[in-house]
């Protein structure tokens, strides 16, 4: 099965972002306001970063690491082309790990593509992603298991039951 949906029809054209002399707290309220899990990193009118919710439970939070977005954020973009399709975009996720990639248009930042905006208009490539991420973890012999977050609609092998509520790590934080 071929999805031919492509990146420049589902990714989001309003795009959160702090400076990278911002202090990691601004970003936090900024994802917390917006119920985003990332804000890009820019330097002037150069995005130089991305810093996700993970980067400050996990850089900030946990290990003490810096007070601004630039002592945390992570430095190598991984990036997409408006023009590839939705099932490039995914396997390009899994592959690297990551649930959003910024999009680019030449070296213009034109929107983001998060795994939801994938999953809301194909939700079928879910389970194409899902067995070839098992059949992954079955190579390694670590287990898998995928459920969506009910507060953020992400999907995550950490979902837990807090309170009736199914929440993701990031949410639970």
């Amino acid at each position: 099965m071929k999805f031919s949906v492509l990146v420049k029809e589902v990714m989001t054209k309003s795009i959160k972002s702090i400076d990278v002399s911002d202090p990691i707290e601004k970003a936090a309220k900024i994802m917390k306001n917006y119920r985003v899990g990332s804000v890009l990193v820019m330097s002037g009118k150069k995005v130089v970063g991305i810093l996700s919710t993970r980067d400050i439970v996990y850089k900030h939070t946990a290990m003490g690491k810096g007070k601004l977005a630039k002592d945390i954020m992570s430095k190598n973009l991984i990036k997409i082309s408006p023009n590839k399709t939705i099932e490039e975009a995914a396997r390009l996720m899994v592959s690297k790990s990551i649930e959003k990639l910024p999009v680019f248009d030449r070296d213009k930042l034109v929107g983001i593509i998060a795994n939801n905006d994938i999953l809301k208009v194909e939700p079928a490539l879910f389970g194409i992603l899902l067995e070839r991420m098992k059949m992954g973890a079955r190579r390694t012999g670590a287990e898998t298991d995928f459920a969506q977050c009910e507060v953020c609609g992400n999907y995550s092998d950490d979902v837990k039951e807090v309170d009736g509520v199914y929440t993701c790590a990031e949410c639970r934080s």
